[in-house]
Protein backbone atom coordinates (compact mmCIF):
# COMPACT_ATOMS: atom_id res chain seq x y z
CA UNK A 1 0.00 0.00 0.00
CA UNK A 2 1.22 3.50 -0.81
CA UNK A 3 2.60 5.28 2.23
CA UNK A 4 0.06 7.59 3.89
CA UNK A 5 1.02 11.16 4.75
CA UNK A 6 -0.05 10.82 8.39
CA UNK A 7 0.29 7.06 8.67
CA UNK A 8 2.80 7.38 11.52
CA UNK A 9 0.32 9.13 13.82
CA UNK A 10 -2.05 7.82 16.48
CA UNK A 11 -4.92 10.15 17.40
CA UNK A 12 -7.23 9.90 20.40
CA UNK A 13 -10.56 11.42 19.34
CA UNK A 14 -12.79 12.68 22.18
CA UNK A 15 -14.97 14.74 19.85
CA UNK A 16 -18.66 14.75 18.98
CA UNK A 17 -21.13 16.55 16.70
CA UNK A 18 -19.41 18.40 13.79
CA UNK A 19 -16.32 20.58 14.37
CA UNK A 20 -14.18 18.00 16.16
CA UNK A 21 -15.21 15.01 14.05
CA UNK A 22 -14.46 16.96 10.86
CA UNK A 23 -10.93 17.67 12.12
CA UNK A 24 -10.30 14.03 12.97
CA UNK A 25 -11.93 12.88 9.73
CA UNK A 26 -9.23 14.79 7.85
CA UNK A 27 -6.49 13.25 10.00
CA UNK A 28 -7.90 9.77 9.36
CA UNK A 29 -8.33 10.40 5.65
CA UNK A 30 -4.65 11.16 5.26
CA UNK A 31 -3.63 8.04 7.11
CA UNK A 32 -3.60 8.61 10.87
CA UNK A 33 -4.94 5.89 13.15
CA UNK A 34 -7.86 7.71 14.77
CA UNK A 35 -9.38 6.04 17.83
CA UNK A 36 -12.78 7.58 18.49
CA UNK A 37 -13.75 7.32 22.16
CA UNK A 38 -17.54 7.19 22.56
CA UNK A 39 -19.96 7.01 25.44
CA UNK A 40 -20.97 3.41 26.30
CA UNK A 41 -24.42 2.55 25.02
CA UNK A 42 -25.26 5.68 23.02
CA UNK A 43 -21.98 6.85 21.51
CA UNK A 44 -21.44 10.22 19.85
CA UNK A 45 -24.72 12.21 20.08
CA UNK A 46 -24.44 12.74 16.33
CA UNK A 47 -25.43 9.08 15.90
CA UNK A 48 -28.89 10.13 17.06
CA UNK A 49 -29.22 13.09 14.71
CA UNK A 50 -30.74 12.93 11.25
CA UNK A 51 -31.27 12.79 8.46
CA UNK A 52 -31.14 9.01 8.67
CA UNK A 53 -30.61 6.58 5.82
CA UNK A 54 -34.00 5.70 4.30
CA UNK A 55 -35.66 7.67 7.11
CA UNK A 56 -35.08 4.88 9.65
CA UNK A 57 -33.47 6.02 12.90
CA UNK A 58 -30.54 4.13 14.35
CA UNK A 59 -27.00 4.70 15.66
CA UNK A 60 -25.48 3.33 12.45
CA UNK A 61 -27.85 5.16 10.08
CA UNK A 62 -27.18 8.85 10.77
CA UNK A 63 -25.96 10.32 7.48
CA UNK A 64 -23.99 13.15 9.16
CA UNK A 65 -22.26 10.64 11.42
CA UNK A 66 -21.47 8.29 8.55
CA UNK A 67 -19.75 11.08 6.62
CA UNK A 68 -17.98 12.89 9.47
CA UNK A 69 -16.42 9.76 10.94
CA UNK A 70 -14.99 7.93 7.95
CA UNK A 71 -11.77 6.04 8.49
CA UNK A 72 -11.90 5.94 12.30
CA UNK A 73 -11.96 3.21 14.92
CA UNK A 74 -14.69 3.26 17.57
CA UNK A 75 -14.22 2.28 21.19
CA UNK A 76 -16.50 2.97 24.14
CA UNK A 77 -15.25 4.26 27.48
CA UNK A 78 -16.92 5.83 30.53
CA UNK A 79 -14.79 8.87 31.33
CA UNK A 80 -16.86 9.58 34.45
CA UNK A 81 -15.51 6.43 36.11
CA UNK A 82 -12.08 6.19 37.74
CA UNK A 83 -11.26 3.07 35.72
CA UNK A 84 -12.32 4.75 32.50
CA UNK A 85 -10.06 7.75 33.12
CA UNK A 86 -7.16 5.47 34.02
CA UNK A 87 -7.61 3.60 30.74
CA UNK A 88 -7.75 6.84 28.77
CA UNK A 89 -4.47 7.95 30.35
CA UNK A 90 -2.90 4.69 29.22
CA UNK A 91 -4.07 5.40 25.67
CA UNK A 92 -2.70 8.94 25.84
CA UNK A 93 0.73 7.68 26.88
CA UNK A 94 1.48 6.36 23.39
CA UNK A 95 -0.61 8.81 21.35
CA UNK A 96 0.64 11.63 19.14
CA UNK A 97 -2.50 13.77 19.12
CA UNK A 98 -5.61 14.18 21.26
CA UNK A 99 -8.58 16.17 19.98
CA UNK A 100 -11.51 17.14 22.20
CA UNK A 101 -14.45 19.53 21.94
CA UNK A 102 -16.02 19.49 25.39
CA UNK A 103 -16.84 22.77 27.09
CA UNK A 104 -13.73 24.18 28.82
CA UNK A 105 -14.67 23.01 32.32
CA UNK A 106 -15.30 19.34 31.52
CA UNK A 107 -11.85 17.74 31.19
CA UNK A 108 -10.31 19.68 34.12
CA UNK A 109 -13.24 18.59 36.28
CA UNK A 110 -12.48 14.97 35.32
CA UNK A 111 -8.81 15.36 36.21
CA UNK A 112 -7.85 15.27 32.53
CA UNK A 113 -6.66 18.85 32.03
CA UNK A 114 -3.83 19.60 29.62
CA UNK A 115 -1.31 19.85 32.45
CA UNK A 116 -2.14 16.31 33.59
CA UNK A 117 -2.03 14.82 30.08
CA UNK A 118 1.23 16.62 29.33
CA UNK A 119 2.79 14.97 32.38
CA UNK A 120 1.76 11.58 31.03
CA UNK A 121 3.02 12.34 27.49
CA UNK A 122 5.24 15.43 27.09
CA UNK A 123 5.21 15.11 23.29
CA UNK A 124 1.40 15.08 23.03
CA UNK A 125 -0.28 17.60 20.75
CA UNK A 126 -3.71 18.35 22.21
CA UNK A 127 -6.34 20.37 20.36
CA UNK A 128 -9.29 21.77 22.31
CA UNK A 129 -12.20 23.05 20.21
CA UNK A 130 -14.87 25.06 22.02
CA UNK A 131 -17.48 27.71 21.31
CA UNK A 132 -15.48 30.74 22.46
CA UNK A 133 -12.10 29.33 23.47
CA UNK A 134 -10.55 28.11 26.71
CA UNK A 135 -10.36 31.55 28.34
CA UNK A 136 -11.94 34.98 28.16
CA UNK A 137 -15.29 36.31 29.45
CA UNK A 138 -17.37 34.16 27.06
CA UNK A 139 -15.56 30.83 27.57
CA UNK A 140 -18.45 29.21 29.43
CA UNK A 141 -21.23 30.62 27.26
CA UNK A 142 -23.50 28.22 25.43
CA UNK A 143 -23.40 28.32 21.65
CA UNK A 144 -24.86 26.62 18.61
CA UNK A 145 -24.27 27.02 14.90
CA UNK A 146 -26.57 29.97 14.33
CA UNK A 147 -25.29 31.98 17.32
CA UNK A 148 -21.62 31.29 16.54
CA UNK A 149 -22.21 32.20 12.90
CA UNK A 150 -23.81 35.47 14.01
CA UNK A 151 -21.11 36.25 16.58
CA UNK A 152 -18.42 35.87 13.92
CA UNK A 153 -19.91 38.83 12.04
CA UNK A 154 -20.72 36.79 8.95
CA UNK A 155 -24.49 37.06 9.40
CA UNK A 156 -24.14 40.80 8.91
CA UNK A 157 -23.52 40.05 5.23
CA UNK A 158 -25.91 37.13 4.70
CA UNK A 159 -29.45 37.43 3.38
CA UNK A 160 -31.55 39.93 1.45
CA UNK A 161 -31.19 43.58 2.47
CA UNK A 162 -34.88 44.02 3.22
CA UNK A 163 -35.27 40.79 5.18
CA UNK A 164 -34.04 39.18 8.38
CA UNK A 165 -30.37 38.12 8.50
CA UNK A 166 -29.69 34.48 7.68
CA UNK A 167 -27.02 31.88 8.28
CA UNK A 168 -25.63 29.67 5.54
CA UNK A 169 -27.23 26.25 5.11
CA UNK A 170 -24.24 24.07 6.06
CA UNK A 171 -22.66 24.25 9.53
CA UNK A 172 -20.13 26.75 8.21
CA UNK A 173 -18.81 27.87 11.61
CA UNK A 174 -18.30 24.26 12.72
CA UNK A 175 -16.53 23.18 9.56
CA UNK A 176 -14.31 26.27 9.63
CA UNK A 177 -13.22 25.39 13.17
CA UNK A 178 -12.57 21.77 12.20
CA UNK A 179 -10.34 22.85 9.33
CA UNK A 180 -8.50 25.36 11.53
CA UNK A 181 -7.90 22.68 14.16
CA UNK A 182 -6.58 20.27 11.52
CA UNK A 183 -4.17 22.90 10.16
CA UNK A 184 -3.03 23.88 13.67
CA UNK A 185 -2.35 20.24 14.58
CA UNK A 186 -0.14 19.79 11.52
CA UNK A 187 1.78 22.97 12.40
CA UNK A 188 2.27 21.77 15.99
CA UNK A 189 3.46 18.36 14.77
CA UNK A 190 5.97 20.07 12.49
CA UNK A 191 7.27 22.07 15.47
CA UNK A 192 7.44 18.89 17.55
CA UNK A 193 9.79 17.39 14.98
CA UNK A 194 12.21 20.21 15.79
CA UNK A 195 11.75 20.47 19.56
CA UNK A 196 10.36 17.12 20.68
CA UNK A 197 7.74 18.96 22.72
CA UNK A 198 3.98 18.80 22.51
CA UNK A 199 1.60 21.71 22.57
CA UNK A 200 -1.94 22.65 23.63
CA UNK A 201 -3.99 24.22 20.81
CA UNK A 202 -6.98 26.39 21.69
CA UNK A 203 -9.51 26.68 18.83
CA UNK A 204 -12.52 28.95 19.21
CA UNK A 205 -15.33 28.15 16.76
CA UNK A 206 -16.43 31.78 16.83
CA UNK A 207 -12.90 33.02 16.06
CA UNK A 208 -12.34 30.41 13.35
CA UNK A 209 -15.47 31.68 11.59
CA UNK A 210 -13.78 35.05 11.04
CA UNK A 211 -11.87 33.46 8.18
CA UNK A 212 -15.09 33.61 6.17
CA UNK A 213 -15.30 37.41 6.29
CA UNK A 214 -11.65 38.19 5.58
CA UNK A 215 -12.33 41.07 3.17
CA UNK A 216 -15.00 42.60 5.36
CA UNK A 217 -12.70 42.27 8.37
CA UNK A 218 -9.80 43.98 6.59
CA UNK A 219 -12.07 46.80 5.41
CA UNK A 220 -13.38 47.30 8.94
CA UNK A 221 -9.91 47.36 10.53
CA UNK A 222 -8.28 49.54 7.89
CA UNK A 223 -11.11 51.76 6.63
CA UNK A 224 -13.62 51.70 9.46
CA UNK A 225 -16.37 50.59 7.09
CA UNK A 226 -19.01 47.94 7.83
CA UNK A 227 -20.21 45.61 5.11
CA UNK A 228 -23.95 45.16 4.78
CA UNK A 229 -26.22 42.69 3.08
CA UNK A 230 -26.43 43.83 -0.53
CA UNK A 231 -28.50 41.11 -2.20
CA UNK A 232 -28.45 41.92 -5.90
CA UNK A 233 -26.83 45.30 -5.28
CA UNK A 234 -23.23 44.15 -5.71
CA UNK A 235 -20.84 47.01 -6.39
CA UNK A 236 -19.55 45.24 -9.50
CA UNK A 237 -22.24 45.15 -12.13
CA UNK A 238 -23.23 42.59 -13.35
CA UNK A 239 -22.25 40.27 -10.51
CA UNK A 240 -25.17 38.06 -9.50
CA UNK A 241 -27.46 35.23 -10.54
CA UNK A 242 -30.10 35.63 -13.22
CA UNK A 243 -32.97 33.51 -14.47
CA UNK A 244 -32.26 31.68 -17.72
CA UNK A 245 -34.23 29.27 -19.92
CA UNK A 246 -33.84 26.24 -17.63
CA UNK A 247 -32.73 27.54 -14.25
CA UNK A 248 -30.36 30.16 -12.91
CA UNK A 249 -26.89 31.30 -13.93
CA UNK A 250 -24.28 33.53 -12.33
CA UNK A 251 -23.19 36.29 -14.70
CA UNK A 252 -19.96 37.78 -13.39
CA UNK A 253 -18.29 40.77 -15.04
CA UNK A 254 -14.90 39.73 -13.81
CA UNK A 255 -12.14 40.12 -14.37
CA UNK A 256 -13.63 43.59 -14.92
CA UNK A 257 -11.41 44.32 -17.92
CA UNK A 258 -12.78 41.25 -19.70
CA UNK A 259 -16.47 42.18 -19.60
CA UNK A 260 -16.41 43.56 -23.15
CA UNK A 261 -15.63 40.03 -24.32
CA UNK A 262 -19.23 39.25 -23.47
CA UNK A 263 -20.09 41.00 -26.74
CA UNK A 264 -19.40 37.66 -28.42
CA UNK A 265 -21.99 36.00 -26.19
CA UNK A 266 -24.85 38.49 -25.93
CA UNK A 267 -26.02 39.70 -29.31
CA UNK A 268 -27.22 43.00 -27.91
CA UNK A 269 -25.17 46.14 -28.84
CA UNK A 270 -26.97 48.26 -26.23
CA UNK A 271 -25.16 46.36 -23.44
CA UNK A 272 -21.82 47.62 -24.68
CA UNK A 273 -22.49 51.24 -25.41
CA UNK A 274 -19.64 53.56 -24.41
CA UNK A 275 -21.68 55.00 -21.56
CA UNK A 276 -21.70 51.58 -19.86
CA UNK A 277 -17.95 51.00 -20.14
CA UNK A 278 -17.13 51.44 -16.46
CA UNK A 279 -18.55 49.12 -13.83
CA UNK A 280 -19.30 52.08 -11.53
CA UNK A 281 -21.48 53.65 -14.22
CA UNK A 282 -23.31 50.35 -14.71
CA UNK A 283 -23.82 50.24 -10.95
CA UNK A 284 -25.50 53.65 -10.86
CA UNK A 285 -27.58 52.77 -13.93
CA UNK A 286 -28.36 49.30 -12.61
CA UNK A 287 -32.10 49.19 -13.33
CA UNK A 288 -31.61 50.55 -16.82
CA UNK A 289 -28.79 48.10 -17.56
CA UNK A 290 -30.56 45.05 -16.18
CA UNK A 291 -33.66 45.84 -18.21
CA UNK A 292 -31.46 45.17 -21.24
CA UNK A 293 -29.46 42.26 -19.78
CA UNK A 294 -32.17 40.04 -18.29
CA UNK A 295 -33.96 39.22 -21.57
CA UNK A 296 -30.59 38.37 -23.12
CA UNK A 297 -29.79 35.87 -20.37
CA UNK A 298 -33.22 34.21 -20.62
CA UNK A 299 -32.45 33.13 -24.18
CA UNK A 300 -29.77 30.71 -22.96
CA UNK A 301 -29.82 27.37 -21.23
CA UNK A 302 -27.67 27.41 -18.11
CA UNK A 303 -24.88 25.08 -19.23
CA UNK A 304 -24.75 26.75 -22.63
CA UNK A 305 -24.18 30.18 -21.07
CA UNK A 306 -21.70 28.76 -18.55
CA UNK A 307 -19.48 27.32 -21.28
CA UNK A 308 -19.81 30.42 -23.42
CA UNK A 309 -18.64 32.61 -20.58
CA UNK A 310 -15.74 30.32 -19.68
CA UNK A 311 -14.55 30.35 -23.29
CA UNK A 312 -14.27 34.14 -23.09
CA UNK A 313 -12.42 34.09 -19.77
CA UNK A 314 -15.47 35.17 -17.79
CA UNK A 315 -16.31 33.54 -14.45
CA UNK A 316 -19.83 32.44 -15.36
CA UNK A 317 -21.44 29.58 -13.46
CA UNK A 318 -24.79 27.85 -13.13
CA UNK A 319 -26.90 26.69 -10.21
CA UNK A 320 -26.49 22.91 -10.28
CA UNK A 321 -28.85 20.41 -8.75
CA UNK A 322 -27.30 17.80 -6.47
CA UNK A 323 -27.71 15.25 -9.26
CA UNK A 324 -25.85 17.53 -11.67
CA UNK A 325 -23.07 18.11 -9.13
CA UNK A 326 -22.56 14.36 -8.69
CA UNK A 327 -22.54 13.77 -12.45
CA UNK A 328 -20.33 16.76 -13.26
CA UNK A 329 -17.59 15.64 -15.70
CA UNK A 330 -15.00 17.59 -13.70
CA UNK A 331 -15.84 15.68 -10.51
CA UNK A 332 -15.85 12.36 -12.35
CA UNK A 333 -12.53 13.05 -14.04
CA UNK A 334 -10.90 13.79 -10.68
CA UNK A 335 -12.59 10.89 -8.89
CA UNK A 336 -13.94 13.23 -6.22
CA UNK A 337 -16.86 10.98 -5.30
CA UNK A 338 -15.73 7.59 -4.02
CA UNK A 339 -17.85 4.60 -3.07
CA UNK A 340 -17.76 3.23 0.46
CA UNK A 341 -19.38 0.01 1.64
CA UNK A 342 -20.96 -0.01 5.11
CA UNK A 343 -22.36 -3.15 6.78
CA UNK A 344 -25.63 -1.45 7.78
CA UNK A 345 -26.47 1.11 5.08
CA UNK A 346 -24.67 -0.53 2.16
CA UNK A 347 -22.57 0.92 -0.64
CA UNK A 348 -22.79 4.62 -1.46
CA UNK A 349 -20.77 7.46 -2.96
CA UNK A 350 -19.07 9.82 -0.50
CA UNK A 351 -17.35 13.15 -1.04
CA UNK A 352 -13.59 12.69 -1.20
CA UNK A 353 -10.60 14.70 -0.01
CA UNK A 354 -10.63 18.52 0.15
CA UNK A 355 -7.28 18.44 -1.65
CA UNK A 356 -5.15 15.81 -3.37
CA UNK A 357 -1.64 14.61 -2.60
CA UNK A 358 0.20 12.81 -5.37
CA UNK A 359 2.45 10.51 -3.33
CA UNK A 360 0.31 9.98 -0.23
CA UNK A 361 -3.33 9.79 -1.32
CA UNK A 362 -6.52 10.09 0.70
CA UNK A 363 -7.84 6.96 2.40
CA UNK A 364 -11.58 6.57 1.93
CA UNK A 365 -12.92 4.09 4.48
CA UNK A 366 -16.28 3.71 6.17
CA UNK A 367 -17.38 5.04 9.55
CA UNK A 368 -17.15 2.52 12.42
CA UNK A 369 -19.96 0.74 14.17
CA UNK A 370 -20.35 1.71 17.82
CA UNK A 371 -17.69 -0.10 19.93
CA UNK A 372 -16.57 -2.02 16.85
CA UNK A 373 -12.89 -1.85 17.80
CA UNK A 374 -13.06 -2.48 21.55
CA UNK A 375 -11.42 -5.88 21.30
CA UNK A 376 -8.72 -4.69 18.90
CA UNK A 377 -7.74 -1.52 20.76
CA UNK A 378 -8.01 -2.77 24.34
CA UNK A 379 -6.42 -6.07 23.44
CA UNK A 380 -3.70 -5.01 20.97
CA UNK A 381 -2.70 -1.68 22.50
CA UNK A 382 -3.36 -2.15 26.21
CA UNK A 383 -3.00 -5.91 26.60
CA UNK A 384 -6.38 -6.68 28.16
CA UNK A 385 -7.62 -10.25 27.76
CA UNK A 386 -10.96 -11.04 26.14
CA UNK A 387 -12.34 -11.88 29.58
CA UNK A 388 -11.22 -8.55 31.04
CA UNK A 389 -12.76 -6.67 28.14
CA UNK A 390 -16.04 -8.54 28.52
CA UNK A 391 -16.09 -7.87 32.27
CA UNK A 392 -15.55 -4.14 31.75
CA UNK A 393 -18.31 -4.07 29.14
CA UNK A 394 -20.68 -5.73 31.61
CA UNK A 395 -19.72 -3.18 34.29
CA UNK A 396 -20.48 -0.31 31.90
CA UNK A 397 -16.89 0.93 31.80
CA UNK A 398 -16.71 0.05 28.09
Amino acid sequence: MTERALGHLRVIDLTHHVAGPYCTKLLAGFGAEVIKVERPGSGDPLRGMGPFYQGVEGPERSIPFLWLNTGKKSITLDLKSDRGREILCRLVRDADVLVENFSPRVLPALGLAWQRLQEINPSLVMASISNYGQDGPYRDYKGDEISLYAMSGLMNETGDPGREPLRAGPALAQYSAGMCAYSAILAALHRRQQTGKGEHLDISIQEASLVNIEMGLVESLQLGTVRRRTGDQHSMMPWQHYECADGEVAVISGPIRHWRKAKKIFDEPRLFQDKYDHCLVRRFLRDEYEEILRPCVKKFRKKELFHAGQEQGLAFAYLATLEEAVELPQHRARGFFQEVDHPVVGRHAYCGAPFRMSATPWRQERAPLLAEHNAEVYGRLLGFSDGEIQAMEEEGIL
